[in-house]
C-alpha cells in the first residue's frame, strides 16, 4: 500500500512538471518531453529543438507586426508570464512575451506560445495592444518571422507538400524552397535519419496563412498570419486574436504528423463536414457540353430526372440529390440576372423554376416526395444591376458608379457588401425561407468574387478574412447545421485558395470545369487526406459516363467514391444504362469518420502522383488501392516499397482477373505477394486481411483500369482570354 501511494505520488509529480517554463540569463524556454521553444529577451527572437534528436529546427526567429526591419534607437522593453492551460486539447502552459517599444510608432505586441502535456505540437497565437493615440489597422504578422531553418544542418532528399485547397496543385516537390498558402510540410534526412515539419493555420477567423521557405537565403522560414486589409484596433484597445498556428517539429514521421495537423484543425474549428453519402445530379452539368448537351436545368426536368432515378431502383441502394442551378449570366440581359433577389419571381422569371413547379417549395416538396434531396447554386457575389439600383446601400462602398461598365461575367465592378447589417438580414432570411420551403443543400459558383481585396465594407471591423467568412456563416445559420454547403474555389483572377471556411463548409473543388478523369484529379485530394473527412471534403467536378468503357468508369469511380466519397453526375439517369448504374451504386455507402486513404508512396521520388493508397481498418486489417498513373504498362516493381504492408495478407475479397502470387524472384520474400499478375497495366482496389478464425463480409470491389485521363474534356465555344486581364474564362 505504501509503495502504491508513492507511486502515485510520483505519477502527480511528473505530470505537474510535463511542461515547464524557466528563464535563466535572459532566456525564457517552454518545452515538454517533445519540443522545446526558447525566447531571447535580450534579442527578442527565438528559437524551437526537437529535444530526443537534440536538432535544433529553427532560429533566430522574430515575432513581428508589420514590421519590415527598420532600426529601433531606442529599442523596447520585453516582459513574459506564464498561465496554465485546460482546454479542448488538454492541459498545459502558455508562456506569453510582451513587448513594448521604447520609442517610435510601433505597437505593443504578444506572442503566446502554448505547450500541452502529452501533445508533441506547440500552438501558435498573439496579442496586439494599441497604446498609440491613433487608430491602428494590422495587416501582417511574422509569429515566425525570418528565422534560420536548420542552422548548422543538412537536410538531405529535401520534399515540401503545400496544403492545397480548392483547386490549387498540391504534389511533393522534391526541393527546399516553396511559398504556401495554409500549410506546409518539410521533410528529409539529418544523418540517415528522417525529421519532418508540419506548421499552418489552426484556428481561423480574421486572417489567412502563408509560409515561405526560402533555400537561397539559407533555409529562411516565416510563417504569416496576414490578411488584405488587416484589423482595426482603436486607440487604447487590446485585440486578442482567435487565429492560432500549429507548429510541430518532433514528430518524424510525415504522415503521423500531417494527421495529427488535420484533427487539431478540426477540434480548434469545430469542423464537422456533413458527408455527402449519395450521388448529386447536375442540371447544368447534363445540360452542357460536359454531359449530354441536352437541357434539364429546370424545375420540371429535373423533377423527370428523380422521377426516373425512383423508377430505375436506385433508391433501393442509395438516396439521390437533384442540383438545380438557376446561372442566368449577366451578359445576357443588360446585367440583369436573379442574383441578390434570389426569390421565386426571378428564378421563374429566368425560367429555373417552370410549372407546374414555379416556386423552391414546389420543386423542393416533389423531390422529397420522390425520396429524392434538393439542392440549388448562387452566384456568390455578382450582382443583378437591377438589384444593386434597387439597393446602393447594400453595394461595397455604398458605390454603383460603375454598374454601366461591361465586365466579364464574374468578375463584377459592384459587388455585395456581406458586412452590410441591412444586407446581412436580406440574405439570412432568404436562407431561411429556402430551408423551409425544404432546401438541404447549396453550391457557391464563383467565390472568389466574394474575396473582396479592397474592403469598402460598412461595418469596418471586418477583415477581407471575415467578411468572405460571413458569406458562408449566413447560409450556414439560414440552412442549418445538417444542410450541405459546397464553395467552388477556383482560384480565379489570382485569389488565393484557402482553408480559411474551416467548420462552416462542407465541401471544396479541387479542379475546374470537366467531366473527364485524371491521376492528378486523385492526387489532389489524396494528397490533402489529413484534412479529408476531418475539415473538408473534396471532389474533382462533375462526371460523364459518356466515352468511358467498363475499366475507365469502374477506375473512376472507385477512385473518386474511395479517396473522394463524393460524386456528381454528368449522366442523366434518362440515359443512365443499367451496368453504369450499377457500377454507382456499389460506391454507397461512402466512409464515414475522420480516417481516409493514406497515400503512402508519396515521397517516393520522381513519382507526382502517388500509386498506393492504405486505410488502415484495424492493427491487422488494411484496404489497399494500388494504382497505375500511366498510359502505358508499369513493372510491378513500382509497388515493392509496399509490399511489407502485406506480409500474412489474405485476400478476404476482390473481383480479379489474376490472383496475388508470390514472387520468388532473387533477393525477394517468397512470403511476400506481388502485384496482381497477368495484368500490371491494371488498377486494382485490393482488400487485405491477416488471417483470423472469423471472417465478414463485404461488398465486391472490382479490379481497376489504369487512371490515366479517362473521358473528354470539352471547352466551351465563348472560351477566351479578356484583353487587359489574363485570366482564362470559364462558365462554371
Amino acid at each position: 500500500m505504501k509503495f502504491q501511494h508513492l507511486f502515485a505520488t510520483a505519477l502527480l509529480v511528473a505530470t505537474a512538471q510535463a511542461v515547464e517554463v524557466a528563464e535563466k540569463a535572459n532566456l525564457v524556454t517552454i518545452e515538454n518531453q517533445s519540443l522545446r521553444l526558447a525566447y531571447n529577451l535580450k534579442s527578442g527572437t527565438y528559437s524551437g529543438t526537437d529535444i530526443t534528436s537534440g536538432v535544433t529546427v529553427f532560429s533566430g526567429a522574430k515575432f513581428t507586426v508589420d514590421e519590415s526591419g527598420w532600426r529601433q534607437p531606442e529599442g523596447a522593453t520585453r516582459k513574459w508570464n506564464a498561465s496554465k492551460l485546460d482546454d479542448e486539447f488538454g492541459k498545459g502552459q502558455k508562456l506569453t512575451i510582451v513587448e513594448k517599444p521604447n520609442a517610435g510608432y510601433r505597437l505593443t505586441k504578444a506572442l503566446h506560445i502554448s505547450v500541452y502535456d502529452n501533445l508533441p505540437y506547440a500552438i501558435l497565437g498573439f496579442s496586439v495592444i494599441n497604446h498609440q493615440p491613433l487608430l491602428a489597422r494590422v495587416a501582417r504578422i511574422g509569429i515566425i518571422d525570418k528565422a534560420k531553418f536548420l542552422p548548422g544542418k543538412k537536410l538531405t532528399t529535401p520534399q515540401v507538400l503545400r496544403g492545397g485547397a480548392g483547386a490549387e496543385r498540391n504534389r511533393v516537390e522534391n526541393q527546399l524552397e516553396i511559398d504556401a498558402h495554409n500549410n506546409l510540410l518539410v521533410t528529409g534526412k539529418i544523418d540517415g535519419k528522417r525529421h519532418s515539419l508540419v506548421v499552418g493555420g489552426l484556428k481561423y477567423r480574421d486572417f489567412l496563412r502563408r509560409i515561405q521557405l526560402d533555400e537561397r537565403k539559407r533555409g529562411m522560414l516565416t510563417v504569416m498570419i496576414e490578411d488584405p486589409q488587416g484589423k482595426r484596433i482603436a486607440p487604447g484597445a487590446t485585440y486578442d486574436a482567435v487565429d492560432t498556428v500549429f507548429l510541430d517539429f518532433s514528430t518524424a514521421d510525415p504522415f503521423a504528423s500531417l494527421e495529427r495537423y488535420g484533427l487539431a484543425m478540426r477540434t480548434a474549428n469545430k469542423a464537422n463536414p456533413n458527408p455527402y453519402d449519395y450521388p448529386t445530379l447536375c442540371g447544368w452539368l447534363v445540360s452542357s457540353g460536359y454531359g449530354e448537351g441536352r437541357h434539364i436545368n429546370d424545375s420540371k426536368e429535373l423533377v423527370g430526372q428523380m422521377e426516373l432515378a425512383k423508377k430505375s431502383g436506385i433508391l433501393n441502394y442509395t438516396p439521390v440529390a437533384i442540383r438545380l442551378e438557376p446561372d442566368y449570366y449577366c451578359n445576357r440581359n443588360y446585367g440583369d440576372t436573379q442574383q441578390g433577389w434570389w426569390d421565386d419571381a426571378h428564378w421563374a422569371k429566368y425560367k429555373s423554376l417552370v410549372p407546374p413547379y414555379e416556386t423552391f417549395g414546389k420543386f423542393c416538396g416533389k423531390l422529397h416526395e420522390l425520396g429524392g434531396i434538393p439542392f440549388t447554386y448562387i452566384q456568390t457575389n455578382m450582382p443583378s444591376n437591377d438589384f444593386a439600383i434597387a439597393h446602393p446601400e447594400w453595394m461595397l462602398n455604398n458605390d454603383i458608379s460603375r454598374i454601366h461598365a461591361e465586365h466579364r461575367h464574374h468578375m463584377p465592378y459592384v459587388k455585395f457588401d456581406f458586412t452590410d447589417p441591412g444586407f446581412q438580414a436580406h440574405t439570412l432570411a432568404m436562407w431561411k425561407r429556402l430551408r423551409k420551403q425544404g432546401l438541404e443543400g447549396i453550391k457557391f459558383d464563383y467565390p472568389e468574387s466574394g474575396w473582396c481585396l479592397d474592403g469598402g465594407f460598412e461595418d469596418k471591423s471586418h477583415t477581407t478574412t471575415t467578411a468572405y467568412r460571413k458569406i458562408f456563416e449566413l447560409c450556414r445559420e439560414g440552412l442549418g447545421k445538417d444542410a450541405y454547403i459546397h464553395e467552388r474555389n477556383l482560384g480565379e483572377y489570382g485569389t488565393p485558395c484557402l482553408d480559411v471556411t474551416a467548420g462552416i463548409v462542407d465541401l471544396q473543388r479541387v479542379w475546374a470545369d470537366s467531366s473527364h478523369f485524371e491521376p492528378e484529379m486523385a492526387s489532389r485530394m489524396g494528397l490533402r487526406w489529413y484534412k479529408n473527412r476531418s475539415v473538408f471534403g473534396y471532389y474533382p467536378d462533375g462526371k460523364s459516363f459518356k466515352k468511358m468503357d467498363i475499366h475507365a468508369r469502374r477506375t473512376m469511380l472507385s477512385l473518386v467514391g474511395l479517396i473522394s466519397g463524393r460524386l456528381e453526375l454528368g449522366t442523366s439517369f434518362g440515359s443512365m444504362k443499367p451496368e453504369e448504374q450499377h457500377d454507382l451504386t456499389r460506391l454507397y455507402p461512402v466512409l464515414k469518420g475522420t480516417q481516409s486513404f493514406r497515400p503512402v508512396d508519396m515521397l517516393v521520388e520522381g513519382r507526382e502522383d502517388p500509386s498506393v493508397y492504405v486505410y488502415n481498418i484495424n492493427p491487422d486489417w488494411s484496404q489497399v488501392i494500388f494504382c497505375n498513373n500511366y498510359d502505358r504498362e508499369h513493372p510491378v516493381t513500382a509497388f515493392e516499397h509496399v509490399l511489407p504492408l502485406l506480409q500474412s495478407a489474405d485476400v478476404l475479397f476482390g473481383h480479379l482477373e489474376a490472383p496475388l502470387a508470390p514472387d520468388r524472384g532473387p533477393g525477394r520474400q517468397p512470403a511476400l505477394p506481388s502485384c496482381p499478375a497477368g495484368r500490371p497495366d491494371r488498377q486494382h482496389a485490393l482488400f487485405f486481411r491477416r488471417p483470423s478464425p472469423s471472417t465478414t463480409t463485404h461488398r465486391r470491389v472490382w479490379p481497376l483500369g489504369a487512371a490515366r485521363r479517362l473521358g473528354t474534356r470539352h471547352r466551351r465555344p465563348d472560351a477566351r482570354r479578356s484583353a487587359g486581364l489574363g485570366a482564362r474564362h470559364t462558365d462554371h
